[in-house]
């Protein structure tokens, strides 16, 4: 176990049976991340975005510690359909941008304690930034090792604000080019920034999610607002809680109960 950190001891609602849909919302946390390395970088703003490979290692000690077992998307809407029911603990690990960093740091320690991650790749994105991003060979690998790999549309685009034809290429586009590069199916989406959800209105929301549906995607995931609760009535706005760098193991162990 993690020094001076104590396995939550809160009870996790029992688990449906296997061929039972889940109707009523349940706690199943969804950090995020984005950028893990050794170094913190000396920017304000990119240092906040930036958990210490260290830091890191220690969240995932503290989260086998304490029981969690990490899931994919696809098995929580599995079990949330009727499927596989969860584990007591489920746990999803995410990772916005598709950095080289998700790669070289956060990509082993994954491997070693067991943890799938899921990686929302900007695609227009892929090999650019002089090794800021991953590659695509970077991206099939990490798919062909049990990483799950999800939509961040094209180009980081505004939801709330860009016209819906620029929506639709980027939702249909990205989708298109992560199942080509990974010979999967790419049924999930985060929002970039977490738009229209931060600041659009509830009839663009309502249009991007109609969007979604329509380019094939089964959900999405939100920037926020720290709420490990998720809704299957709701799964086009699935929470997360975002791992900030700086913080603690106490801090992250205090944020899921």
């Amino acid at each position: 176990a993690t020094p001076g950190v104590t396995p939550g001891a809160t009870a996790s609602p029992t688990p449906a049976p296997h061929g039972t849909p889940i109707a009523e919302p349940i706690e199943v946390p969804i950090f995020m991340y984005h950028h893990v390395a050794a170094v913190a970088p000396a920017d304000e703003f990119e240092a906040r975005l930036t958990v210490l490979t260290a830091d890191f290692e220690e969240e995932l000690a503290y989260l086998k510690c304490a029981g969690y077992t990490g899931i994919t998307l696809a098995q929580l809407f599995d079990a949330m359909g009727g499927g596989a029911a969860l584990p007591e603990r489920p746990v999803i690990l995410t990772f916005d941008d598709g950095y080289s960093d998700g790669y070289t740091d956060a990509f082993p320690l994954l491997k070693q304690y067991g943890f799938p991650g899921s990686f929302a790749i900007v695609t227009g994105f892929v090999g650019g930034g002089a090794g800021a991003y991953v590659t695509w060979d970077l991206v099939r690998e990490m798919a062909g090792a049990g990483m799950e790999i999800v939509s961040h549309t094209v180009s980081h685009i505004d939801l709330g604000t860009s016209d819906d034809a620029t929506v639709r290429d980027e939702l249909a586009s990205s989708k298109a080019l992560l199942e080509q590069a990974t010979g999967r199916t790419v049924q999930f989406f985060v929002y970039p920034s977490g738009e229209p959800f931060r600041s659009g209105s509830v009839e663009r929301q309502q249009q991007v999610v109609a969007m979604l549906k329509e380019a094939g995607y089964a959900g999405a995931l939100l920037a926020g607002p720290n709420s490990l609760t998720q809704d299957p009535a709701a799964p086009f706005e699935l929470n997360r809680v975002r791992v900030s760098g700086g913080e603690d193991v106490e801090t992250f162990a205090a944020s899921i109960g």
